[in-house]
């Protein structure tokens, strides 16, 4: 289980969607409750993992500050690869910081930081507003809103509406498009996407 996160140090895309997987993996080992039953991952590793994604937050020029970028840089990167390699590994990132904070709020009580980079997170998370990339948007933007609810980033904001007012509003704004939807009896988009499925992601926000 990844105990650290990283930047590729070259543009490798196997490596940069390996970094991406297992971040993902240890969100949902989070959201389990399997990460501290391994005998190899302890809370001092989780500490670790969340300094380590302090230390990695991107701020230089080719992208906004806040961003957890996994390629080397991102100038001149394609609009889907940033969906992939920025946006994707920096929803992650925010859902895992999220989770931690609302079940092991004793990490982020040793780290100053924490709150301030989270809500450079979440602001950063705002700049696409959740959509994906060209036919996918929509299917990829439910895939979004899966992750952020599995790091309970819609319960945070709803009980702290304050700490990202953007991100709050634009995850309200998709309920209330779904809703809309789920209203004239639509359940689906184009392509297949399960609208019903997408609104138990923000019903609470």
């Amino acid at each position: 289980m990844i105990k650290k996160f990283r930047i590729a140090e070259d543009v490798d895309v196997v490596m940069m969607e390996c970094i991406v997987d297992e971040m993902r993996d240890l969100l949902q080992k989070l959201v389990s409750g399997e990460v501290l039953n391994e005998n190899n991952y302890v809370l001092s590793d989780l500490m670790d993992f969340c300094i380590s994604l302090i230390d990695g937050q991107r701020g230089e020029i080719g992208v906004k500050s806040g961003s957890w970028c996994v390629a080397p840089s991102a100038k001149g990167m394609p609009s889907d690869a940033r969906v992939y390699l920025v946006f994707f590994p920096t929803y992650i990132a925010i859902a895992i910081l999220t989770r931690v904070l609302l079940d092991y709020p004793e990490i982020p009580e040793e780290l100053p930081e924490y709150g301030d980079v989270l809500r450079r997170g979440f602001k950063f998370a705002t700049y696409r507003r959740l959509r994906g990339h060209g036919i996918g948007a929509e299917t990829e933007m439910i895939e979004v809103l899966e992750i952020l609810s599995s790091g309970g980033v819609m319960k945070y904001l709803s009980l702290n509406p304050d700490f990202c007012p953007e991100l709050l509003q634009i995850l309200k704004k998709i309920k209330e498009e779904l809703s809309d939807a789920l209203g004239r009896g639509v359940t689906s988009g184009s392509w297949g996407e399960d609208y019903v499925r997408a609104f138990e992601f923000v019903k609470d926000c």
